[in-house]
C-alpha cells in the first residue's frame, strides 16, 4: 500500500479514494486536526508529522460537524509562519497532545525549524523562487534569485546570508545546525508528548546520507520523502494534490 503526502486539506479530498493509501500529514497544520473526525474509522494509521517550532500552547478549538473551512496552498501558510510570524494555521500544543492519544495516531517529526538556506544545487524542476521564500530574507538582490536557489538547510551546505551578504558555509556549521535543529525538536516531543519519535519526514522532501547517518544517531529509523531514491530507509510518498484534477 503506498503512501499520501497530505499538507493542508481541501474538501475535494475526501472524494478521492483514499483507503487505498496509508496517510501521512505534514507540518501539523489545524486542518489536519479539524478534519481529524473523517478520518478517525480510518483502516490503517495516520501518520502526523510536526514541525514542533511551528506548534504553539494554546486553547483546543473545535474538530468538523459539518462546515468545511478555508484551504491554503502551502506558500500561502509559509508564508504566514515566515514573514507574517502567524501560527494560527497550525495546531496548538493541546491540539497535538489530543490527537496523540488516538489509537489510529502515530506522531512523526518534521525538523523543528523547516528552515531554507541559499545553494548553487538547483532542483530537477527549477521554479521561480516564491514569494515566502524571498521575502523571509531582508534586503535581497533582485539577482540572487538567478543564480541561486532556496532549499532545505539541512539538507544543503549552502550559503549563510547577513545584510545582503552571502558567505560560504562549513561543513561543521552545517553539522552543528543538523543536530541543533534535531536536539530541539526531540526535546520539544519528549516534554510536551512524553515519547522518542522514530519517524522522520524531510522538510521540502530534500535529504542526503549525510542527514540521513546523522538522524540515526537520534534513534531514528524510518524516514519520509517525496521520492525514496532506492534508499532503503526512505519511504517514498503520492502527493495527494497530484490525484486531483483541477
Amino acid at each position: 500500500m503506498k503512501y499520501l503526502m497530505i499538507h493542508d486539506i481541501r474538501k475535494e479530498y475526501f472524494d478521492l479514494g483514499l483507503d487505498q493509501y496509508r496517510l501521512t500529514f505534514d507540518d501539523g497544520l489545524f486542518s489536519q486536526y479539524y478534519y481529524f473526525p473523517l478520518f478517525k474509522n480510518y483502516s490503517e494509521k495516520l501518520t502526523y508529522f510536526i514541525t514542533t517550532s511551528f506548534i504553539k500552547p494554546g486553547n483546543v478549538r473545535s474538530m468538523f460537524a459539518g462546515e468545511y473551512i478555508p484551504f491554503l496552498k502551502t506558500g500561502k501558510y509559509m508564508h504566514r509562519r515566515f514573514v507574517e510570524d502567524k501560527f494560527e494555521h497550525f495546531m496548538t500544543t493541546e491540539e497535538i497532545q489530543e490527537l496523540s492519544c488516538r489509537p489510529n495516531v502515530k506522531i512523526g517529526v518534521h525538523s523543528h525549524f523547516h528552515e531554507v538556506v541559499f545553494t548553487r544545487t538547483h532542483p530537477r524542476n527549477r521554479k521561480p523562487l516564491s514569494k515566502w521564500k524571498r521575502e523571509h530574507f531582508h534586503n535581497l538582490p533582485e539577482t540572487v534569485g538567478l543564480n541561486l536557489s532556496i532549499r532545505s538547510k539541512l539538507a544543503f551546505q549552502g550559503f549563510n546570508y547577513h545584510d545582503g551578504l552571502l558567505t560560504r558555509r562549513s561543513v561543521a556549521d552545517w553539522n552543528d545546525y543538523i543536530n541543533y535543529d534535531t536536539e530541539l525538536c526531540l526535546k520539544w516531543v519528549a516534554d510536551n508528548l512524553g515519547f522518542a519519535p522514530d519517524m522522520y519526514c524531510f522538510p521540502f522532501n530534500e535529504y542526503n546520507e549525510k542527514l540521513i547517518s546523522i538522524l540515526k544517531t537520534f534513534g531514528f529509523k524510518k524516514f519520509f520523502a517525496a521520492r525514496s531514491g532506492n534508499v532503503k530507509e526512505v519511504y517514498g510518498r503520492v502527493d495527494i494534490d497530484s490525484l486531483i484534477d483541477d
